[in-house]
């Protein structure tokens, strides 16, 4: 009895012990993201002159994240069922917080807490809420022929 109580010690010592020390993601910089075409999906507050209904718009959008700052910036058009022409707006990162601007009427930037695993880049926002979603993939998607 003894021993299962010790084994049992040790064991949740180790459990416990690996859960405290677990690495964190490690800090985003901007050069994960400069020169990278986004592809994600974002929700954000659904505004006055927004198509569609409910308190959620969700954008489809890729774009492309220039070192200056700038972002060409396009995003799906479910009433013309095609993507809006793209758009040169602004992108921001301050320590982890992502903002990119948004071609779509009404609606503002999108802003999340990201993290970044490989391709993969996900995050949250709360004022206002915001969630993003997609993957990274090196060089410029968006395409002239597009």
């Amino acid at each position: 009895m003894k021993r299962t109580c010790k084994v049992l010690g040790v064991l949740t010592s180790i459990a416990m012990g690996g859960t405290a020390v677990a690495a964190s993601p490690p800090p985003v910089t901007a050069n994960q993201l400069v020169g990278n075409t986004l592809s994600a999906v974002a929700f954000v507050p659904r505004r006055p002159g927004m198509a569609g209904g409910g308190e959620l718009a969700r954008i489809m959008l890729q774009a492309y994240l220039g070192a200056d700052g700038r972002a060409l910036v396009r995003a799906w058009d479910p009433g013309r069922d095609s993507y809006t022409a793209p758009a040169s707006l602004q992108w921001t990162l301050s320590g982890s917080t992502f903002c990119l601007g948004l071609p779509i009427k009404g609606a503002n930037s999108v802003c999340a807490d990201i993290h970044i695993w490989g391709p993969r880049i996900a995050g949250v926002g709360v004022k206002p809420y915001a969630m993003l979603d997609g993957d990274l993939q090196p060089g410029n998607m968006l395409g002239a022929g597009r």
